[in-house]
C-alpha cells in the first residue's frame, strides 16, 4: 500500500512539474512581445537618464556650542545662573536652520532668485556663479515680487544677442548693456570680464527672476537637518539639487547665516545685559550713601563707636535658638501631618515616603509599609482577597501600621519637649539682650545692609565690565566639523535601479496582458482543457490545423502531417471499440460525427475520415445527415439540389441506388449520400423510421457506414437517430469550443444519448501559446522538419 502511495505522489509530482511546463510554454509562445517590450523600455529608460539632469546631495556637519550669555551668579555666595541656558536644544536649533528668515538671508546674499541654464543637444542643466559667462543687472527697485517668465538668450557677436520669452511671442535682439524693458522685467545683460567667446557664442541659455517666497518655501522644502544621535550635539544638514557647487554654497552659507544670527542674538543679550547691570548700580550707589549716612547719623547721636563681645554673643545664641525652634516647630508639623494621613487613608494605600521627618524609626517603617502594598498588589494580579498569601501581608500591614502611629506618637512627644526648652532657653536670651540699649541693635542692623549692598555693588561691577567684553567680543555658536561636501554619485536617478525597473517593467507588461488574454479566454486548446472539462471520454483523434487543406479531400499517398493524424485516427477506432467492448468481425460500422455547434470540423472530418478508410479496399459510404445546414456537397464539388437524404426519408418507394453517388463518379474512393433538398420538417424525417432501414440497407453493402449528423445544442435531430451508431466522433475544435459547452458534452456522456462516443480533436496549431507539437509529421516532408526547427522552444 505505501508502494502504491508512493507511486502516485511520484505521478502526481511529475504531471504537475508538466503543467508548469505546458504553462511556461504558453507564455515563452509570445517571447517576441516580451523582448520588444524590454527593448522599447529599455530604451524609455535610457533617453530618460540622458534627458534628466542628475541631482546630487550635499551633506555638512556642525556642533552647536553651550550658550553661556546669561547672568552668572556663581561668583556671589556660590548661587547658580539667573536663568539656565547651558542645555542646547538640538530640535530648536534645526528649525532655525530650515527658517524661512535664514533662508530668506541666503537668497539674497547669493542672488538665488536669478537662475540660468544651458541648454544642450539632449538635457539642459543649471549654471552656477563662474559657470555663467554673463550676468543679468535688474533695474527693478522691488526685485523680491518680481516673477518672470523663462527667457531664452543666444549671442549672435561679442556685442550682440537676442533674447525671446518662451512662453510669448516676445523676441527681439539688443547690444550688450541696453536696458531691456518686458512686461513688468527692467534688465541688462553684461558679458563677465575675461570670459572665452567659446563659452557663449552659438549657445542657448535660458534665465529667469523667481519671487523671494516662492524660492524660500522651495529650498527649505529642500533642506533636511538631522541630530545624529540622542546625546549628540552635532546636527547633520542634507540638500538635493542638480549643480553641486550651487548646492555647497547654499549649505556654507546657511551655516554662516545662522552663526551670524546667533552672535547676534547673544551680542543683543550681552547689551541688554550691561544696561540692566549699570541701571542697578546706580541704584545700588544711592542706597550706599543712604545707609552710610544713616549708620553716621545715628552714632553721632548716640554716642557709640564698637560693639561689645557681650552683645555678639547674645545674638549669636539667639539666632540658634532660632534656628532651632524653626527646626523643631517643623518637624512637629510633619508629624501631626503625616499622623493626619495615616488617618484619613484608606486601607491598603500607600504612604508618602522621605517627607522630611528626622525619625529614621518612622522612615524605615513607612518603607516596609510601602513595599508590602506593593508585594499585596502584584499577588492580586493572580490571587484573590481571600488567599492565604493576602491575609498573611494584611496581618503584617496591621502590623507595622500600628508600629508607625506608636512611634509617631513618641517622636511627637519628644519634639514637644524639646520645643518647650528651646522656647525657655530663647525667651532667656531676649530677655537678656533686652536689657542692652536699644541703640545697639539699630547699629547692627543698618551695618547688616550695608555690608549686602557693598558685595552686591562690586559684583555688579564686575559683570558690567564682562557684559561690555561679550557685546565688543561675541564668539561663534557653532562649530564647523565638515564643510559642505557633495557625493559624486547622483542620488537620483539611479542608472542601475531605472535600467533593472525597465526590464522587470518591460516583463511584466506583455506578462499581464498575456494573463488578462488567457484569463478572459474561454476557449479549449489543449487536450487537458477537454480533460479538466469532460473527464474521461476518450480522446481518439487529433487533428492538426493545415490551412491548404481546408476544402480538400485527402488522397492515400498523402503522407502530411494532417493524413497521418486520420490514419492515427483510424487504427484508434479498433481500440476505441475495445474500450466499449465492442468488437465484431465481418460486421459493418457504423460511424457518427458530430459536434457541439457548427465550425467545429465534423464534415472536414467527415469527408477526410471516409477517404482514409477507403483504403485497403474497403467499402465506404459517408452519409450527410444535417439536413439543415449540409455542407458536403461544397467539399466534393457537388450540386446542393442533389437527389439525397430527405428524398429517401420522405419517399417510402426511394432505393438507396437512387440516392447514392459512386466514389468513381466524382473522383473519390468512397460513395456519398448527399443530404438533399431542405426539408421544411428534418426531425420528423429522421424519427419516421426510414433512417433506420436506410442503414440495414447499407449495412450489407459497406464496411463503414459514416454519418455527418447536425450538431446536437440547437437541435435533437443527431440524438434522434443515434441509436443507429456503433460509435459516436464527437469534435471539439481548438481555439473555437468554448469551455462552457464541455459540460453539455459529459452530460451527454454521462447519459448516454450517444453511443460509444469518443472525442476528435480538431484545428491544433504548430505555433502560438497553444502550440501542437505531438510530432505528427515527423520525417515525412521537409515542411514539418522546417516547422519544428523554427518553434521557440
Amino acid at each position: 500500500m505505501e508502494n502504491n502511495q508512493g507511486q502516485q505522489e511520484f505521478i502526481d509530482g511529475k504531471e504537475n512539474a508538466e503543467d508548469i511546463k505546458r504553462l511556461l510554454l504558453r507564455y515563452l509562445s509570445y517571447w517576441p512581445y516580451f523582448i520588444l517590450s524590454v527593448f522599447i523600455l529599455t530604451g524609455v529608460a535610457y533617453l530618460y537618464l540622458r534627458s534628466t539632469p542628475p541631482v546630487y546631495q550635499t551633506t555638512s556637519k556642525i556642533k552647536v556650542l553651550k550658550d553661556e550669555g546669561a547672568i552668572d551668579m556663581s561668583g556671589f555666595q556660590g548661587s547658580s545662573p539667573l536663568i539656565d541656558m547651558t542645555k542646547v536644544n538640538l530640535e530648536n536649533e534645526s528649525e532655525i536652520l530650515k527658517s524661512r528668515r535664514l533662508t530668506s538671508n541666503v537668497i539674497k546674499n547669493l542672488g538665488l532668485q536669478t537662475s540660468v541654464y544651458l541648454k544642450g543637444n539632449i538635457r539642459t542643466v543649471e549654471l552656477w556663479k563662474d559657470e555663467i559667462p554673463f550676468e543679468i543687472i535688474w533695474e527693478n527697485k522691488d526685485l523680491d515680487k518680481l516673477t518672470t517668465n523663462q527667457y531664452e538668450i543666444n549671442f549672435s557677436s561679442t556685442e550682440k544677442f537676442s533674447i525671446e520669452d518662451t512662453e510669448t511671442s516676445f523676441k527681439k535682439e539688443y547690444s550688450l548693456g541696453e536696458l531691456i524693458t518686458h512686461e513688468e522685467a527692467k534688465f541688462r545683460v553684461l558679458i563677465k570680464d575675461g570670459v572665452e567667446t567659446n563659452k557663449y557664442l552659438n549657445k542657448t541659455f535660458f534665465f529667469a527672476h523667481k519671487p523671494l517666497e516662492l524660492l524660500i518655501t522651495s529650498i527649505t522644502s529642500k533642506i533636511n537637518v538631522e541630530n545624529i544621535g540622542q546625546r549628540s550635539e552635532i546636527l547633520n544638514i542634507f540638500l538635493n539639487g542638480q549643480n553641486k557647487q550651487k548646492n555647497e554654497d547654499i549649505i556654507n552659507n546657511l551655516i554662516y547665516q545662522f552663526n551670524f544670527d546667533g552672535i547676534e542674538d547673544n551680542k543683543k543679550l550681552a547689551r541688554k545685559t550691561e544696561k540692566f547691570v549699570v541701571e542697578r548700580l546706580k541704584f545700588l550707589n544711592q542706597e550706599l550713601d543712604t545707609v552710610e549716612s544713616s549708620l553716621v547719623d545715628f552714632k553721632t547721636e548716640s554716642g557709640l563707636i564698637t560693639v561689645e563681645t557681650s552683645a555678639q554673643e547674645l545674638f549669636g545664641k539667639n539666632t540658634a535658638a532660632e534656628a532651632m525652634f524653626f527646626e523643631v516647630s517643623q518637624q512637629l508639623l510633619l508629624v501631626e501631618d503625616f499622623q493626619r494621613e495615616i488617618d484619613e487613608m484608606d486601607d491598603f494605600e500607600l504612604l508618602p515616603a522621605n517627607i522630611g521627618i528626622s525619625d529614621n524609626g518612622v522612615n524605615q517603617f513607612t518603607t516596609d509599609y510601602n513595599k508590602l502594598i506593593m508585594e499585596r498588589a502584584e499577588l492580586l494580579v493572580s490571587s484573590t482577597d481571600e488567599s492565604i498569601q493576602i491575609r498573611e501581608i494584611n496581618k503584617q500591614l496591621n502590623q507595622v501600621k500600628q508600629n508607625i502611629i506608636r512611634t509617631l506618637a513618641s517622636f511627637k512627644r519628644q519634639l514637644e519637649l524639646r520645643l518647650e526648652k528651646i522656647e525657655k532657653r530663647e525667651s532667656s536670651t531676649k530677655g537678656r539682650i533686652n536689657l542692652l540699649p536699644s541703640q545697639e541693635k539699630e547699629i547692627n542692623e543698618i551695618a547688616r545692609q550695608q555690608l549686602v549692598k557693598q558685595r552686591l555693588y562690586v559684583f555688579l561691577l564686575q559683570k558690567r565690565e564682562e557684559a561690555t567684553l561679550s557685546a565688543a567680543v561675541a564668539s561663534d555658536i557653532i562649530k564647523v566639523v565638515d564643510f559642505a561636501y557633495t557625493n559624486p554619485n547622483p542620488v537620483s536617478p539611479k542608472p542601475k535601479i531605472i535600467m533593472l525597473g525597465s526590464i522587470l517593467l518591460g516583463l511584466i507588461i506583455p506578462f499581464g496582458i498575456v494573463y488578462i488574454k488567457f484569463l478572459l479566454d474561454t476557449k479549449v486548446y489543449t487536450k487537458e482543457d477537454i480533460k479538466l472539462g469532460i473527464g474521461e471520454i476518450p480522446i481518439v483523434g487529433e487533428i492538426p490545423f493545415e490551412k491548404e487543406y481546408q476544402n480538400k479531400v485527402l488522397s492515400s499517398s498523402d503522407h502530411s502531417a494532417l493524413a497521418e493524424s486520420f490514419r492515427i485516427l483510424k487504427t484508434n477506432l479498433k481500440f476505441l471499440g475495445k474500450t466499449y467492448h465492442f468488437e465484431e468481425k465481418n460486421k459493418s460500422k457504423v460511424i457518427f460525427i458530430t459536434s457541439t455547434m457548427k465550425g467545429e470540423g465534423k464534415t472536414f472530418t467527415s469527408v477526410n475520415l471516409a477517404s482514409i478508410l477507403a483504403t485497403n479496399n474497403k467499402k465506404v459510404v459517408l452519409i450527410g445527415s444535417d439536413l439543415r445546414n449540409p455542407q458536403i456537397h461544397n467539399f466534393l464539388g457537388l450540386n446542393k439540389a442533389t437527389r439525397g437524404l430527405s428524398y429517401f426519408l420522405y419517399e417510402n418507394d426511394a432505393k438507396v441506388s437512387d440516392i447514392t453517388i459512386k466514389g468513381e463518379n466524382i473522383k473519390t474512393k468512397f460513395d456519398v449520400i448527399l443530404s438533399g433538398e431542405i426539408p421544411p420538417n428534418p426531425s420528423e424525417l429522421l424519427s419516421n423510421g426510414r433512417f433506420e432501414v436506410l442503414i440495414e440497407q447499407l449495412k450489407e453493402q459497406y464496411d463503414y457506414i459514416l454519418v455527418d449528423s447536425a450538431p446536437t445544442i440547437l437541435v435533437t435531430d443527431s440524438l434522434l437517430i443515434a441509436e443507429n451508431a456503433d460509435f459516436s466522433l464527437y469534435m471539439i475544435r481548438s481555439g473555437h469550443t468554448d469551455t462552457q459547452l464541455l459540460e453539455h458534452i459529459r452530460e451527454i456522456y454521462k447519459k448516454k444519448k450517444l453511443k460509444n462516443m469518443g472525442i476528435v480533436f480538431n484545428g491544433l496549431k504548430d505555433n502560438g501559446a497553444y502550440a501542437y507539437n505531438y510530432g505528427y509529421g515527423y520525417g515525412y516532408n521537409e515542411k514539418a522538419k522546417s516547422r519544428n526547427r523554427l518553434r521557440f522552444w
